[in-house]
C-alpha cells in the first residue's frame, strides 16, 4: 500500500469517527430535549411517536457506541496482523501461511463491513427518531383548539 493510499484510508476513518461522534451528540441532545419538553406531561397525554422517537435516538446512540468500539477492535487487530505478517520473510511464506493471511484479511474486512452497517443504522435511527418526534409534535398540535374555536368559546363565555 502506498503512502497516499494509507493517508486516504486514515482520512476516511477520521471523517467517519467525527461523523459518528457528531451523531452521538445529536442523539444525546435530542433525548435530553425530548425529556425536557415533556417534563410534567403525563404518560397518557404524550403521543406515542414521542416515545418512539426517544427509543430510536437511544438506539442510534447505542449503535454509534458499539460501532466505534467494534471499529477500534478491528483496527487494533489489523495493526497486530500487519506487524506479525511484516516480520515473515517472503521465502518462509508457505501456502498455509498465505492461506491463513488471506482468511484473516477476510475476517478483518467482514468486521469493518459490520461496523459500517452499524454506522449506517445509527444514522437512519437518528433520522427516524426525528421524524417520529415531528409526528408526535404534530399530533399534539392537532389536539390544540384553533383560533376560531378559542374566539368562539370566548365570545360565548363573555355573553353569559
Amino acid at each position: 500500500m502506498s503512502e497516499r493510499e494509507a493517508q486516504l484510508i486514515f482520512e476516511a476513518l477520521k471523517g467517519q469517527s467525527q461523523f459518528a461522534y457528531f451523531q452521538l451528540g445529536v442523539a444525546a441532545s435530542a433525548i435530553a430535549f425530548a425529556i425536557h419538553e415533556t417534563a410534567g406531561v403525563s404518560l397518557a397525554d404524550a403521543p406515542w411517536p414521542l416515545g418512539l422517537a426517544v427509543a430510536l435516538w437511544a438506539l442510534s446512540f447505542a449503535l454509534g457506541c458499539f460501532g466505534l468500539d467494534a471499529r477500534e477492535r478491528a483496527l487494533h487487530q489489523n495493526i497486530n496482523f500487519l506487524r506479525e505478517t511484516s516480520n515473515i520473510p517472503p521465502q518462509l511464506r508457505t501456502a498455509n501461511i498465505a492461506e491463513a493471511i488471506d482468511e484473516f484479511r477476510d475476517t478483518v474486512g467482514e468486521r469493518f463491513e459490520r461496523t459500517g452497517r452499524r454506522f449506517r443504522w445509527q444514522k437512519w435511527a437518528l433520522f427516524a427518531g426525528a421524524l417520529a418526534y415531528i409526528g408526535g409534535h404534530m399530533m399534539q398540535m392537532a389536539e390544540l383548539p384553533t383560533k376560531e374555536a378559542v374566539a368562539a368559546s370566548g365570545s360565548r363565555g363573555g355573553a353569559r
